[in-house]
């Protein structure tokens, strides 16, 4: 008798499109990916610098552009990944497509390439509607090419970490919740609230040492036009440790989950 082979099926151009459609039809993304940071750095930028001209001006709209940017990464690979993963999951989502031929890493790839793709088209929208209404600084191409290298590095780490949550938890209410603080926690201590993290109290000022994004929004307005770049070395170390944490959570989830020691019972495609 021979036996059916069940082949594992690669990566494909439908499979990254299911994804770009499964994302984007999470109107919690939309909303806090694309809406929240263009609305937020145009209300920051006409009100909180209102009255303020010339090159003050200028600089103050870099630094708004600078810190709300960072609320894109954390609505999409952070919150809308997360959200949609332990959704697939609990509804049995993820565990159809492995029986269909697809692997647990062709599917990461797969939604981590949409969740880019996505990332991309935010950034690119919200670059091209405050660079036309503010008066941001146009950068140095060394600026440019570092801040958009860690806001990609970045913005990976969050994938990982939205990803590692939602495999732990393994139902959408405990994710959705821990991923939701997560995102509000990192967004007022990261500064991309609107608010400079280097105007906080002391004790405040110094969690938000402990982020990367910190030194973006409070040394990297004079490098973004050509100076100089203080506190390189706790901004490599922060950013490095932010990715090491959010990978090594990714790779202990993996672990349990493929040793059997996380529960990820799915409930049937049609439940009361």
């Amino acid at each position: 008798m021979i036996k059916a082979k069940n082949k594992t099926k690669k990566l494909s151009f439908k499979l990254i499109k299911y994804e770009v459609v499964n994302l984007t039809s999470n109107i919690f993304v939309l909303i806090f990916g694309v809406i929240f940071p263009i609305g937020m750095a145009l209300l920051a930028a006409n009100v909180f610098v209102q009255g303020v001209e010339g090159e003050a001006r200028a600089a103050a709209h870099t630094g708004i552009f600078i810190a709300l940017s960072f609320g894109i990464p954390l609505a999409t690979m952070l919150m809308g990944h997360a959200a949609n993963y332990a959704n697939e999951l609990e509804l049995g989502t993820v565990q159809r497509f492995k029986l269909f031929g697809f692997s647990d890493k062709t599917m990461l790839f797969a939604k981590m390439i949409a969740q880019i793709l996505f990332l991309m088209m935010s950034f690119v929208l919200y670059t091209f509607v405050l660079f036309l209404t503010t008066d941001v600084v146009i950068p140095s191409a060394g600026a440019a090419f570092i801040f958009l290298a860690f806001f990609l590095i970045f913005s990976i780490a969050l994938f990982l970490l939205g990803h590692a949550i939602a495999s732990l938890c393994g139902q959408f209410g405990k994710t959705f919740g821990i991923v939701m603080g997560v995102y509000f926690f990192i967004s007022i201590f990261g500064g991309s609230m609107g608010i400079n993290p280097s105007m906080f109290p002391d004790g405040m000022r110094h969690v938000s040492m402990a982020f990367p994004v910190y030194y973006l929004n409070t040394y990297f307005n004079s490098f973004w036009a050509g100076g100089s770049f203080e506190n390189w070395v706790w901004f490599l170390v922060t950013s490095f440790a932010f990715a090491v944490v959010s990978a090594g959570l990714y790779l202990i989830a993996m672990f349990l989950t493929k040793k059997g020691k996380i529960k990820q019972d799915a409930k049937p495609a049609y439940w009361d």
